[in-house]
């Protein structure tokens, strides 16, 4: 039975085999269609060289507050990270007994002096009439030297004195300035305009005059924003600069203009009456860092307070310590070629687009430049038959990338 079931499957295994043999084999499939695709034509456009950063927002001149009188602190009277208004926010209190003392004791010396003057002044009218009578005596002969030579030492004297009780009045003037002014510094009002950090001292503790550092205050009507440049990219602006390309940074009518753009906006500010998103550069920092190889760059912001409509403050639009993307835009417009950013894809540390020539895609060198809100700049073609670039004529294929390969047929939209 076995023997017999064996040769069976040897006999059927062979027929198919002959079977199989004896005919054309399965159809082969059909060619895939050709990927559908849309395209767009470079266009020319008018551009300024634009350049990219990352920068941050950092307060404009922070003030530390140190008193000017040392004493007990009191009290604080403001709270941290709240708005402080200059000269009419009061930060914190001094023990003022002393320096109220100091006050009582200067105008107590003022009136001493006053007393003095007119003590001496009195003193030195009678010094004067005595001395009269002994030269009218001696005049006369009937006085002698030594009583005339006394009352005249006595005018001396009294007149001196007069002199002295002065200077105590004035000194004590003096005294009652400093008294008075040290008895105001026993309140601390803010020095400007801003918010207020966190407060290190505590009621209670001692303070010393100009050493204790009581609280910080940012100013947050106006920020910097501050970027890195690296060495690379100055020396390419330097260039710019030199062929004419550009004027000089540090002139007004030539000054970089700057658009920053924080990290929940998707699209940069067009509108350059926007002080909080529009600036120029102000500071360019003369010395590249070499542990960075960097030089820092600088804009100032406005950041108005704003109100809804019922008058209740509402938050700044800027706030410190920030992360913003920072637009440089230098020079003139001139005309460039550009593609949609989303054209240019990157192969082998090279950058390409597809364009369609002879109904086939076919793959093609470009040199991106520079890019803003979606749009690449390439380079121009040197001649037709240049391996690289594109010009108006070309068409390139702007989606479904990934079913392109070069020499497929395409079929365009």
């Amino acid at each position: 039975m076995r023997r017999s079931r064996r040769f069976a499957v040897t006999v059927l295994a062979l027929a198919l085999g002959g079977a199989a043999g004896c005919g054309k084999g399965p159809p082969q499939l059909p060619p895939p269609e050709p990927p559908t695709v849309a395209t767009v034509k470079p266009r020319t456009v008018p551009l300024q060289a634009i350049k990219e950063f990352t920068g941050r927002l950092v307060t404009k001149e922070p003030v530390k507050v140190t008193p000017q009188v040392s004493g007990r602190l009191l009290s604080r009277d403001f709270d941290e990270g709240k708005p402080v208004e200059a000269g009419k926010t009061v930060l914190y209190h001094i023990d003022p007994v002393l320096f109220r003392a100091d006050v009582d004791k200067a105008k107590a010396d003022i009136a001493r002096a006053k007393a003095d003057i007119a003590n001496w002044t009195a003193q030195t009218d009678r010094d004067k009439a005595e001395y009269a009578r002994q030269k009218q005596q001696s005049d006369a002969g009937a006085g002698s030297k030594f009583d005339l030579d006394k009352a005249l030492a006595s005018v001396k004297v009294s007149e001196a004195q007069i002199d002295v009780s002065k200077a105590a009045k004035a000194a004590a003037e003096s005294a009652l300035v400093k008294a008075e002014e040290n008895l105001k510094y026993c309140t601390i009002y803010a020095p400007t305009t801003g918010v207020a950090g966190r407060s290190p001292v505590a009621p209670n503790n001692l303070v010393d005059a100009y050493k204790t550092e009581l609280v910080t205050i940012y100013p947050v009507d106006e920020l910097y924003a501050e970027w890195e440049v690296d060495e690379q990219t100055s020396l390419w602006y330097r260039e710019q600069i030199k062929s004419g390309a550009f004027g000089d940074p540090h002139a007004p009518a030539t000054a970089i203009r700057v658009v920053i753009r924080l990290k929940d906006e998707k699209q940069f500010s067009t509108d350059a009456a926007d002080k909080s998103r529009h600036s120029v550069v102000d500071v360019i920092d003369p010395e590249i860092v070499r542990q960075t190889g960097t030089r820092t760059l600088r804009a100032t912001f406005q950041n108005p307070l704003l109100k809804d409509k019922t008058g209740r403050p509402l938050p700044r639009l800027l706030s410190a310590g920030d992360s913003v993307r920072v637009r440089l835009f230098s020079g003139a417009p001139r005309p460039v070629l550009t593609v949609p950013e989303t054209v240019v894809f990157t192969q082998q540390r090279k950058q390409y687009v597809y364009v369609v020539a002879d109904g086939k895609a076919q793959l093609r060198e470009v040199e991106p430049g520079a890019t803003i809100d979606g749009t690449t700049e390439v380079n121009r073609r040197a001649s037709p038959a240049a391996p690289t670039g594109l010009d108006e004529s070309d068409t390139v294929i702007a989606d479904n990338l990934l079913r392109v390969r070069p020499g497929v047929p395409v079929t365009v939209k």
